[in-house]
Order: C-alpha cells, then structure tokens, then sequence
C-alpha cells in the first residue's frame, strides 16, 4: 500500500515538472497574382508576395467561364522560383473569361510555420 502511494506521488510530481510546448501560430502572408494574354494560344502572370517562400512554387489554377457562365478549370502549373507561371494551350482561347487563383498554402520559413494566403487575379475576357 505504501509502495503504491510513493509511486503515485512520483508520478504526479513528474507530471507537474513537465513542460508544455505551446503551438506556434502561423504568420500569414498576403499574395497578389497577374493574369496577361500575349497571344492567342498562352497565358502568363507573376504570383507576388512579400514572403519568396510564397512565390516560388505556388500552386496556381487558371478557370474559364464560357459565355452561358459554366466554369471549368483550365490549367493547374506551378510557379518558378521568381514567381512565374505561364499556360499553353494547344489551340486559340475560347471567348469568354479567364481567371487565375493561387491556391492557400501552409509552409515552414523562417524556421516556423508560415501560411500563404489565397489570391486571385482580375478577371480577364477573351
């Protein structure tokens, strides 16, 4: 019985003297994103933010909304280290509007977590 009460009390005094990692909360990172057309079969644009690890191979959606206002979704590309991404496609665009989004992104930077908010582009008519 005495046994069983010393154990109980290491215990409980171990417990005590145990640490608890607080969570870190993620800093959030706002993003921009451009859509152009330079030619009829490629669009292109830049995903910006003010965190590099935001930019450099974010996730980007390309959607198209046809005149009768079905959306599909075109293209998904990742962006190059300075931000870039571009789309070809194998014929003419449609007419009809064009959108890119960059999807939300949690990361680790700067030696803790990190989130990459979304962004999306103005809405470009074809």
């Amino acid at each position: 019985m005495l046994v069983i009460a010393a154990l109980a009390v290491g215990f409980a005094g171990a417990a005590a003297g145990a640490k608890k990692h607080k969570k870190r909360k993620a800093h959030a990172w706002a993003s921009k994103i451009t859509l152009h057309h330079p030619s009829p079969t490629r669009f292109r644009g830049v995903v910006d933010s003010k965190l590099s690890a935001c930019f450099a191979g974010r996730l980007v959606n390309v959607f198209y909304t046809d005149p009768s206002g079905s959306t599909a979704l075109l293209s998904v590309q990742r962006a190059d280290g300075k931000g870039r991404w571009q789309v070809d496609l194998t014929q003419s665009a449609y007419n009809g509007v064009y959108q890119a989004q960059a999807a939300k992104e949690r990361i680790r930077a700067k030696k803790a977590p990190q989130r990459c908010r979304a962004a999306e582009s103005r809405v470009f008519g074809v």
